[in-house]
């Protein structure tokens, strides 16, 4: 059976950001609220929009030999944050494991080195007022679904 990796392209949202199925033809799955600072399906749609289009550079993530070999399968999510001006990744880390940290490090390494198109996202402070983080006004956040499956 050959291995696959499977991801999607930028989910563009504040706290849930889900774009991926639209990028892979799929029905876009329903923005799942837990709080009321969360965007509205129609904001949802205008930013996952917007990072389909501002999408430069996405190289997939490897699945590791040692991985396969073990036959380590698992979904998880990767925050990224990007520098809106540079539209370079500042950070990436995990925001819900695969389960595997040889996994988990492979989609952080590939979403590391995505690039948007300079000045193309808004910056998370204008999508959402209400957040205070330090980053706010140069920085646009997106979650990133990833599933390694065999």
């Amino acid at each position: 059976m050959n291995a696959v990796t499977r991801f999607a392209l930028p989910v563009v949202s504040l706290l849930v950001f889900e774009l991926a199925p639209a990028l892979r033809g799929a029905e876009p799955r329903p923005a799942h609220a837990t709080t009321q600072h969360e965007l509205s399906p129609q904001q949802q749609r205008a930013v996952d929009a917007q990072a389909i289009r501002a999408a430069e550079y996405t190289p997939k993530p490897e699945y590791p030999l040692k991985a396969r070999a073990n036959h380590f399968t698992g979904s998880g999510v990767i925050l990224v944050r990007v520098h809106v001006k540079t539209g370079r990744v500042v950070e990436a880390l995990v925001a819900r494991s695969t389960g595997h940290a040889i996994l988990d490090n492979a989609a952080v390494q590939a979403f590391s080195q995505w690039r948007f198109k300079p000045g193309a996202l808004t910056p998370i402070g204008v999508i959402a007022p209400w957040r205070h983080d330090s980053f706010a006004k140069e920085d646009a956040l997106i979650k990133i679904p990833v599933n390694f499956a065999m």
